[in-house]
């Protein structure tokens, strides 16, 4: 299969800072609002999304966690 690129870097950056504008708009001052990361690559996406939102919006502390998804499934029923 061969690979191919979706995004190239300038393309995703501007789609992070779209999207940083998009949650400004939606949620202001987040105060009532936490950014989660799933691992593994999205503690990374929501690293540069909360870097962006820190320059964006300098003084604004945002809540930030991280999780991992527990890929057991339950087929007993």
């Amino acid at each position: 299969m061969q690979s191919r690129i979706i995004l190239d870097s300038l393309k995703f950056q501007l789609t992070i800072e779209r999207l940083c504008h998009q949650l400004i708009e939606n949620h202001a001052d987040f105060s009532n609002a936490c950014l989660i990361g799933v691992q593994p690559r999205g503690v990374l996406l929501a690293k540069r999304i909360l870097h962006k939102l820190e320059e964006l919006l300098p003084g604004v502390k945002i809540d930030r966690k991280s999780t991992r998804l527990n890929s057991s499934h339950d087929n007993t029923s």
